[in-house]
């Protein structure tokens, strides 16, 4: 003990571009190099394994690197053991701020077996510049990697393959083809509830709360039910309840017409992993892909009335009749109903939605009984049109008819 000298971190990572799940006996191939180097080096003690398996090389961001660092800057560890270059990092700037600015800064001891790097041997600039060189080649190597992956993940939405890692609520993959979907039966019935729902009028706000009241399981809640593992930020409450915006993304998600719909998004590049969204025109649309949930009919009306007002007022349970059907004549934005009180008396009314946030047009007004008049003798005025028309349809003899038709 008295010959130890530095407090070793082993740190063994392989990633999936590294290859498939039977090489991931690499971990261990990894390890058993860091375990022969110690036994030659008494002057190492290892502190503990870090291992980060399916974790790319092309960020820091990996849970037992973080670790890693943070018994470094507890300065609980002062050396830091790799097989290679490529299993600390394939990213060429990040790696030569850790290699070159940080951990000499710190005297951290690092050694890359393979690569005979050892920062207490030789830390002179033609080891780093073989350093800098062996990261430039390893940021390659992602970079290349990443383009291919992209062609490949694109040449599959194009030829019809599901290459989601999850299905939405309501379909699940096919047990003898993961790119392909089917209807689950199971959660269907809820699917078509949500959109008939939509259908008579209930806002999303609405449904979400009736579904929760009926202990309905969300699709977060339904996924930890099947047995799917994932993670989301949902996993962290103890029950995942319905929300207005999970609604929403099922009633305007064209999967349950049977369109499938891919490539809407993407990252900047292999390195800056920001999410950015697609133009439509250059989305990977398949029109009848998989059995339909939703007839594409109704899913187009669907999509009509969620472009209307239909927030349901505080305290009530169902909309006003007029909800979402009422526009300003002269801006075309929707009229709001506003109600007053005048000798213990309510008195509804509605209004420009555009004057009411003092953003323009005029102030107009018009009563909710006025509106409810000319309804109602809008569909009389129709009626007794239609029972006139009925009436001398029956006057009009069969020979008159076939007369009418000739002409």
């Amino acid at each position: 003990m008295s010959k130890t000298k530095y407090i070793a971190g082993l740190y063994l990572r392989l990633s999936k571009e590294d290859g498939d799940k039977e090489e991931s006996c690499s971990i261990s191939n990894q390890r058993d190099l860091g375990i022969d180097f110690l036994k030659r080096h008494p002057d190492i003690k290892l502190y503990g394994e870090f291992v980060d398996d399916g974790f790319s090389g092309s960020d820091f961001k990996r849970p037992a690197f973080k670790n890693l660092m943070d018994l470094i800057l507890k300065n609980k560890i002062n050396c830091v053991i790799v097989k290679d270059l490529s299993r600390f990092a394939r990213e060429y700037i990040d790696a030569g701020y850790y290699l070159e600015k940080l951990f000499p800064a710190m005297g951290i001891r690092f050694i890359s077996i393979n690569d005979n790097i050892d920062y207490e041997i030789d830390d002179s600039n033609n080891t780093k510049l073989i350093i800098a060189f062996k990261n430039i080649l390893n940021d390659s190597y992602i970079r290349d990697t990443s383009i291919k992956i992209r062609s490949q993940l694109e040449v599959k939405r194009k030829k019809g393959e599901y290459i989601g890692p999850f299905v939405v609520m309501g379909y699940r993959k096919c047990k003898d083809d993961k790119h392909k979907i089917e209807i689950d039966e199971c959660a269907v019935g809820t699917i078509k509830r949500i959109y008939t729902m939509r259908f008579m009028g209930m806002s999303a706000s609405a449904i979400a709360n009736k579904l929760n009241i009926e202990n309905i399981p969300s699709p977060a809640e339904y996924k930890k039910i099947s047995g799917v593992k994932f993670s989301a930020n949902t996993q962290k409450k103890h029950i995942a309840k319905w929300t207005a915006s999970a609604v929403i993304r099922i009633l305007t998600d064209e999967i349950y017409t049977g369109t499938l719909v891919q490539g809407k998004r993407t990252t900047v590049n292999y390195k800056v992993k920001k999410v950015i969204e697609k133009d439509r025109n250059q989305w990977v649309v398949v029109k009848n892909h998989h059995e339909a949930i939703i007839p594409q009919e109704f899913f187009d009306k669907i999509q009509q009335l969620m472009k209307q007002d239909t927030r349901v007022s505080p305290g009530k349970k169902e909309l006003y009749l007029f909800s979402g059907f009422l526009k300003c004549a002269d801006c075309g934005d929707s009229l709001i109903r506003k109600t007053s009180k005048y000798k213990d008396k309510t008195y509804a009314y509605y209004m420009c939605a555009t004057n009411k946030l003092g953003m323009g047009c005029t102030s107009h007004h018009i009563r909710e009984e006025d509106i409810y008049k000319a309804v109602f003798s809008a569909i009389n005025s129709y009626c007794m049109n239609v029972a006139d028309l009925a009436d001398k349809i029956d006057g009009v003899s069969e020979e008159d008819m076939i007369d009418v038709r000739l002409e």
